[in-house]
């Protein structure tokens, strides 16, 4: 029997056991983890984890039960030190080594330190006991600094401001988000926590963190301190790339890949956090994505089973902040323009960055429908008007799919519905890869056609009750604009976390042009 060993007990390998096992691998898997806990999702560790809204067992990337039930070993508590490349053995901590006729490193990325502190009021996160150190301190009235203003230390200011404590925020950029979003929105982002009393300090280095009798004291190195009770450090990662140098597998920036997830070791692949990977619209590049994880894991699990695959997916983000929805597709190290779309004073719009006269990245705030549909702009390289993509009164459906013919026939008799079934629309309505929300009976549903086949769903995703048919058509799922959720078209069983509850799916039946959905 063929036994796959997955390295890194995260996110990125519980999406590449449960990949395997839909593709129909029946042999053994082992996701070897240096944390004891099963794997679990980290995006709401900073989100709705540390505000207390998401409990624990809401966070996990599979059901724990699910392993047993799969024949999936999880060997916690004990990381993998080195892969002989050429038998494929895995040698663990303990000094066993576990035999592998595939290897995936999924090791991820490690929070980067303050060089020199030492306090223990100092937090960082990145692991699930980080997140419950710091979420059993936060309290009204706790004085919080946070050194770093990128998404992982603006969420955090976002979750301690909502809890009563009182935060600032020391980032060494002019701007927060500058290097990822540009000045003008980076501005706009910190003038919503500002808005919410979040003390935000740019140009500001941390020199020293010292530890006091009643807490610790910051200076900075243009002599400023600032007394509080509890720091969280978010100034960046390092990739955990000591399994690849050990087994001296090439590594620059993490572990380089290729566009099928393979290392320079013939049957070690990598994903996620780790894989410095070459992509068809970025370049080469490593992404610190929760979708992209997932994403990448079904890949490589592809591969892994000798089905040629390469990984071509736009990289997509979201970042909760108040009662804010912040989303980011794409890869923008350079653009010529920013176009924005919507009410920017009223913080709701989408900004799409054109370099060479198409979109190579998208920002919405709550506008999550605007990014999804963005998505195929990037991926397809199209050349694109800048008018035409400022025009709010213009759909992204319209754009994406061409302007729909106006309905000559909206009123078909009632008789001409076949038996329990209300008609919804005209075929050419819904279009292939396009879904559509429509009403039938007081019940709100997603109409969607893939590879030609009209399916029906519910409206609401199931996590957080956002409206799917503002998100998109991949495959053979659809996407939620929100949170990345995906649901197979066919059953609205949740393929992608973080829903973990089915849609409803209804019956659907098209004849004579005509698309008809049975909802009672």
């Amino acid at each position: 029997m063929r036994q796959f060993v997955l390295i890194g007990g995260g996110h990125t390998s519980a999406s590449a056991a449960r990949a395997l096992r839909k593709q129909g691998f029946d042999g053994k898997i082992v996701i070897v983890g240096d944390e004891v806990h099963a794997p679990y999702q980290r995006p709401p560790l900073s989100k709705d984890y540390l505000s207390g809204s998401a409990a624990d067992d809401e966070i996990w990337s599979v059901s724990p039960d699910w392993y047993a039930e799969n024949n999936v070993e999880l060997r916690l508590g004990v990381p993998a030190r080195r892969i002989d490349v050429e038998t494929l053995g895995v040698e663990l901590a303990d000094g066993s080594t576990l035999a592998a006729d595939a290897v995936l490193i999924a090791t991820g990325v490690s929070p980067r330190r303050l060089p020199g502190v030492t306090s223990s009021a100092v937090h960082y996160l990145k692991t699930l006991d980080d997140a419950q150190a710091i979420k059993a301190k936060l309290r009204e009235g706790l004085r919080v600094v946070i050194v770093g203003a990128g998404f992982i230390g603006l969420e955090i200011a976002a979750a301690a401001r909502t809890a009563g404590a009182d935060v600032t925020v020391l980032e060494a950029a002019a701007t927060p988000l500058e290097h990822i979003l540009g000045k003008d929105i980076g501005d706009i982002v910190a003038r919503i926590h500002k808005d919410q009393g979040v003390d935000i300090r740019c140009g500001v280095m941390v020199d020293a963190i010292e530890d006091t009798a009643t807490g610790f004291v910051v200076r900075t190195k243009d002599g400023t301190t600032l007394e509080g009770d509890i720091v969280v450090v978010g100034i960046g990662v390092t990739p955990n790339d000591q399994i690849a140098r050990a087994s001296e597998i090439t590594v620059g920036n993490g572990i380089r890949v290729d566009e099928f997830c393979r290392t320079s070791a013939v049957g070690v692949y990598a994903a996620g956090d780790i894989a410095n990977h070459a992509h068809p619209v970025a370049g080469r590049v490593r992404v610190e994505h929760f979708d992209n994880a997932t994403r990448q894991a079904q890949a490589a699990a592809a591969n892994m089973l000798g089905i040629r695959t390469e990984y071509t997916d736009v990289h997509w983000f979201w970042s909760d902040q108040y009662d804010h929805n912040l989303q980011f597709a794409g890869h923008a190290a350079k653009w010529d323009e920013i176009v924005f779309r919507g009410d920017v004073e009223g913080r709701d719009f989408s900004a799409f960055y054109l370099k060479d006269g198409h979109v190579v990245a998208v920002f919405g705030l709550d506008r999550g429908g605007d990014v999804m549909h963005a998505k195929t702009l990037i991926a397809d390289k199209r050349g694109i008007d800048p008018a035409l993509l400022a025009d709010d009164d213009t759909e992204m459906t319209e754009i994406i799919f061409g302007k729909e013919e106006p309905d000559e026939d909206d009123t078909s008799p009632a008789e001409a519905s076949p038996d329990d079934f209300q008609r919804v629309a005209r075929s050419g309505q819904v279009t292939e890869g396009m879904v559509r929300r429509f009403s039938v009976e007081g019940t709100e549903i997603a109409v969607a056609r893939a590879s030609g086949k009209v399916y029906a769903l519910h409206n609401l995703c199931t996590h957080l009750a956002c409206h799917l048919a503002s998100g998109k058509v991949e495959g053979k799922g659809l996407t939620c604009l929100c949170h990345g959720s995906i649901f197979e078209l066919e059953t609205g069983v949740p393929i992608n976390p973080p829903a973990t509850r089915p849609v409803r799916t209804y019956p659907t039946l098209e004849k004579d042009g005509q698309i008809y959905v049975k909802v009672s």
